[in-house]
């Protein structure tokens, strides 16, 4: 199956979102920022690349002798390479107006788009610089989407779809993965629970 595809397996998901409207004279602007922050973070990558050999090469030594210390050790690398990926989404400061940020909240999830819940509507093509990330990992990638439309439900609410038109291809992949991953694990908890009915 190819990835094309897998771009549009959809599933509902929790996830924290974090978008803001960018003006459409602005946005090659903040594509080359997200794109200049990007080069210098893959540079540091370089840099930590040797460090996190030699790390597993010790790892490897004193995992049989001391395997609560591996544990710890590995785990704390967890965290610093979660840091570095939060480092590397490029932080743009904007009015308070202007940026819209959710608690985690039930979206609509796919490689290719994403649908929301919000207050508020916005204008269907507008352009929107959106901070995603996935849970349980707090796995973040800094996304580039368009508004395909926003439709009012039932009270103060608005149901608002939204196309990816800038994603880096590694964040594409997670983001395909964690959407197979995620849909494995649905059709697991059904097969398993039409198991239970039967037994």
């Amino acid at each position: 199956m190819t990835t094309e595809r897998r771009k549009y397996f959809r599933i509902q998901d929790f996830a924290l979102v974090k978008y803001r409207v960018v003006q459409s004279d602005m946005l090659d602007f903040e594509r080359r920022n997200v794109y200049l922050n990007q080069i210098k973070v893959e540079n540091a990558r370089a840099a930590l690349f040797g460090l996190e050999t030699n790390l597993q090469e010790v790892l490897e030594k004193i995992r049989r002798s001391d395997p609560p210390i591996v544990e710890a050790l590995e785990l704390i690398n967890r965290k610093i390479n979660l840091l570095e990926r939060v480092v590397s989404l490029e932080h743009t400061p904007s009015d308070r107006d202007e940026h819209i940020e959710h608690e985690p909240m039930e979206i609509n999830l796919s490689g290719g788009g994403m649908a929301i819940t919000a207050e508020h509507p916005l204008a269907e093509g507008a352009n929107l610089a959106i901070d995603l990330v996935l849970l349980p990992d707090n796995d973040p990638m800094r996304i580039f989407g368009k508004v395909v439309h926003s439709r009012k439900l039932e009270g103060e609410q608005y149901t608002i779809s939204i196309a990816f038109d800038d994603i880096r291809e590694d964040d594409q992949d997670r983001l395909v993965q964690h959407v197979l991953r995620r849909q494995a694990k649905e059709l697991r908890a059904v097969r398993n629970s039409g198991a239970d009915a039967v037994a």
